[in-house]
């Protein structure tokens, strides 16, 4: 059997898990600034940034060198500790992890990508290659930390930050040491959003999905194609009518049209470093049963794949005891249960990027 067919074997389904390697001390997180124009040797010319890319680098509490991680956030106004503005709690998953790692021997950047948080760069008039671009200034800062190996860097994208992981792993090829898709689909944002949205409908109003998916999903491949969309003409559903409307935004609508169709497929066929494929078996929103092995037979050329389903973590890696047909029961509560900030990170998913971290 060969390497990858080794590795690729490696599911955790409810299995022992790995055990935890032991911290290596406490933490000291630093507020940064990434300029890009510094940080890259070239810089596309239709980029235009705001003053500064603003994160948190979060290192080891010794002195050493490390191997470094630039964290990438999911989709929408989330911030580099994974908080968005449209839901009332606060998950804090990415700084969780970010911190959790720092305590295993890594130093972790995580920034607010465009638009976002303390991120004063415009999405309009941008392409998706921008959040590309924001990745590689992080990777280079990284690179040029002290107390960083270079030669051991790696990029960890969650959900739709796993798309950007992948396609800057495209651009950075060798000089990165391996990429983590963390909850990441194997299907375009088009298809996953319509897909949630199909199996919500269908949830709610059995049998009529396809009658009121099928406008909404006509709008959106309108939009796709450069037409102009009305939301409230497209559906009667308020909530679809607001997506619709966040998306034709004018100052998004570009970056919008690129992510709804960016293949991540394509993109994981041509990484030749190692990759870590990742997802929680109580992920509502990125199906663990179909995702990652999309992923992962996308990825199958690659000598080193490992895939890891943590048997109780959801989307956003925190410990998870309701089963996945209970979480999506109850949809309208999960929201508050979802981010509460008194749940703790999955310690297996923990142990596992640990261990495959070590390993690489």
């Amino acid at each position: 059997m060969s390497r990858a067919a080794v590795l690729l074997a490696l599911v955790a389904c409810g299995g022992a898990s790995p055990p935890i390697p032991a911290p290596a001390g406490p933490v000291t997180p630093t507020k940064i600034e990434i300029d890009p124009a510094a940080h890259l040797p070239t810089q596309a010319e239709d980029i235009v940034f705001g003053d500064h890319v603003p994160g948190t680098l979060v290192k080891p509490g010794k002195p050493g060198k490390f191997p470094g991680i630039v964290l990438f956030q999911g989709s929408g106004p989330t911030d580099r500790d994974w908080n968005s503005p449209l839901i009332t709690t606060r998950n804090g998953s990415g700084k969780l992890l970010a911190e959790a790692l720092a305590s295993h021997g890594a130093v972790v950047v995580r920034f607010d990508k465009a638009g976002v948080g303390a991120n004063t760069t415009k999405l309009e008039g941008q392409t998706i290659d921008l959040y590309v671009t924001e990745a590689r200034a992080a990777l280079a800062y990284l690179r040029a930390r002290p107390e960083v190996d270079p030669a051991h860097v790696f990029i960890a994208g969650h959900s739709e930050g796993g798309l950007h992981a992948i396609r800057t792993a495209d651009v950075e090829g060798k000089a990165l040491a391996g990429v983590l898709l963390l909850s990441t689909t194997g299907r375009t944002l088009r298809d996953i959003v319509l897909a949630q949205i199909t199996t919500q409908i269908e949830r709610a109003a059995p049998g009529q999905a396809e009658a009121l998916v099928a406008p909404f999903r006509t709008a959106m491949d309108d939009f796709i194609a450069g037409k102009t969309i009305d939301p409230k003409a497209a559906t009667p559903i308020p909530g679809l009518q607001q997506l619709l409307a966040s998306l034709t935004a004018p100052g998004s609508a570009t970056v919008a049209r690129g992510l709804l169709v960016a293949d991540p497929l394509a993109g994981i066929a041509k990484i030749t470093v190692p990759i870590f494929i990742y997802n929680g078996e109580k992920d509502v929103q990125v199906d663990p049963t179909i995702d990652p092995p999309l992923l992962a037979n996308a990825a199958k050329a690659n000598p080193d794949v490992t895939v890891f389903l943590a048997p109780e973590a959801d989307h956003v890696l925190k410990h998870e005891t309701q089963s996945l047909d209970e979480l999506r029961a109850n949809l309208a509560a999960l929201e508050v249960s979802y981010n509460s900030p008194d749940r703790g990170l999955d310690e297996a998913t923990v142990a596992a990027i640990v261990g495959w971290l070590a390993k690489h």
